[in-house]
């Protein structure tokens, strides 16, 4: 086995995808390649886009079709994992109008029941590109716990259980952070005002990056 091989099955038994920050490498020029790993059909090389910012667009669609879709979502990264999400978006009506109907025909396209979530980047030239598509609920949506009458949890099991369909209505504008790792220590001693709320998943091992809960402020 070659020293390239070695370091992919590394690669790959502790990362399977690139994800939250992890098994990913940003390439710059050919100096960023290092040498002790290289491109093989176990990598996927992607574009790089000139980003303006990343939104998201939750949604649920139930069985008979109707769909329930909340607003876009502003979401904010540090070091290749989401911090910060914020509803409404800071986006004009042309991007929020097309996101909303390419969301929609995501769903509709694939028949899905249930809440899903779609990531769009926004170019510098305020092209609209779709990054992700999760057939489930989405990080970026725990703030709908709050902010809004039908979270995307509540939302999600009246559409596979098929329920009753209330339509949505936001409460506030809110904003949430991700808590990482040893952050969540800080967070325990905390106290909080009204309109902050502090979501602990109790995870008993805190390991650096890993999401251990997060804070949501409702905003006027």
């Amino acid at each position: 086995m070659t020293n390239c091989s070695k370091h992919l099955t590394r690669i790959l038994k502790t990362n399977t995808l690139g994800y939250d920050g992890r098994g990913q490498f940003v390439i710059n020029s050919l100096n960023d390649v290092r040498q002790d790993w290289c491109f093989t059909a176990d990598y996927i090389l992607e574009k790089k886009v000139n980003l303006k910012k990343e939104i998201s667009v939750i949604l649920t669609r139930f069985q008979n079709g109707t769909k329930s879709i909340y607003e876009p979502i502003e979401n904010i990264h540090e070091n290749q994992i989401l911090k910060q999400s914020k509803i409404p978006a800071d986006i004009d009506d042309k991007i929020y109008n097309e996101c909303l109907e390419n969301s929609r025909k995501i769903a509709e396209h694939l028949n899905y029941v249930g809440t899903m979530c779609v990531e769009f980047f926004i170019d510098q030239n305020d092209n609209l590109l779709v990054n992700e598509i999760a057939p489930r609920v989405h990080n970026s949506g725990h703030l709908t716990i709050n902010s809004h009458n039908v979270s995307q949890f509540e939302g999600h099991i009246r559409a596979v259980c098929n329920l009753d369909i209330i339509d949505l209505d936001r409460i506030s504008n809110a904003e949430m952070i991700n808590i990482l790792g040893k952050e969540i220590e800080e967070f325990r001693k905390k106290s909080f005002r009204d309109n902050e709320f502090f979501f602990d998943y109790g995870k008993k091992v805190i390991k650096e990056k890993r999401k251990m809960g997060h804070l949501t402020t409702l905003k006027k």
